[in-house]
């Protein structure tokens, strides 16, 4: 609760509740808190390379709406909030109030989610309310949704959800190759975004991120100018990523607004980077 309200982070908010609860002691009241999560011994290490709840709050919403965009539903309204995003989406013409948090996987969320997100679903006039979580959920937590009627997805069901996704995206292309030239190499990176196969996010006016959804690191960086891209960047090296300096150029400019040779050739070179990701 502290964390939503005050919209500061998970730790912060607890050690605010410890002392909260230190002074209540002391003074022989009972603290009246009730807190949205609990924190858990820390979980085995994980063997994924990216997870997840390594996004930030931007990049989770931003990831959130992918999400229920690719499994048809509309997205209404979406907003930010501390380690999360509400959104209002709808399917069949029914209101559907999300309530997602990106929580670390030693947290679990209490019943006291349950209670906000019913709330949510009243003040926005919605049929359902669906709790996404990148942990679990208390039992309390899961008995208060079966009560109220809530869908709850916790860790393994959002993994569900994005294999769903993801399989949705290769039934509508109807293949399994990238896009063929649009004309450009601008018009055809633009391209793997209108398909879902990846994200792109502005970084300036006119420098962009190629990302993969659900992770969190740029798989590559490129600029553009009239229309053209003048300087493409791949982040990901021997599997790590990296920063743009350190990164493999593939089009740079020897003058300026002078790319090198930026054409068909040089998007075949980024199907060829990009493939392993899909697999």
């Amino acid at each position: 609760m502290l964390a939503d309200k005050l919209q500061i982070p998970p730790d912060k908010a607890e050690e605010l509740a410890n002392r909260i609860k230190k002074t209540h002691s002391q003074t022989g009241k009972k603290p009246a808190i009730k807190t949205y999560v609990e924190k858990l011994p820390p979980p085995l290490p994980n063997t994924g390379t990216y997870r997840v709840e390594c996004l930030t709050t931007k990049e989770f919403g931003l990831f959130m709406q992918w999400l229920f965009e690719t499994l048809e539903y509309e997205v209404q309204s979406r907003w930010l909030t501390n380690n999360g995003v509400d959104l209002i989406v709808s399917k069949n013409k029914e209101k559907t109030a999300v309530i997602a948090r990106n929580y670390p996987p030693n947290y679990t969320l209490t019943d006291a989610i349950v209670l906000s997100a019913k709330q949510t679903q009243t003040i926005h006039v919605c049929n359902h309310t669906i709790i996404l979580a990148t942990t679990c959920f208390t039992k309390q937590a899961i008995a208060q949704a079966q009560k109220c009627g809530t869908e709850l997805w916790n860790n393994t069901d959002l993994d569900a959800k994005i294999k769903e996704a993801k399989t949705k995206i290769a039934q509508a292309n109807q293949q399994t190759s990238f896009p063929d030239y649009q004309g450009s190499l601008l018009l055809s990176l633009l391209a793997l975004a209108d398909i879902k196969m990846f994200l792109i996010e502005p970084k300036t006016e006119k420098k962009y991120d190629l990302l993969l959804p659900g992770v969190k690191y740029p798989l590559l960086t490129f600029e553009t100018c009239n229309d053209r891209i003048i300087r493409c960047v791949f982040r990901i090296k021997y599997n790590e990523p990296v920063s743009e300096n350190d990164g493999e150029q593939l089009i740079g400019t020897d003058k300026p607004n002078n790319p090198q040779e930026p054409d068909i050739d040089a998007y075949e070179s980024i199907i060829q980077y990009l493939s392993p990701f899909l697999e």
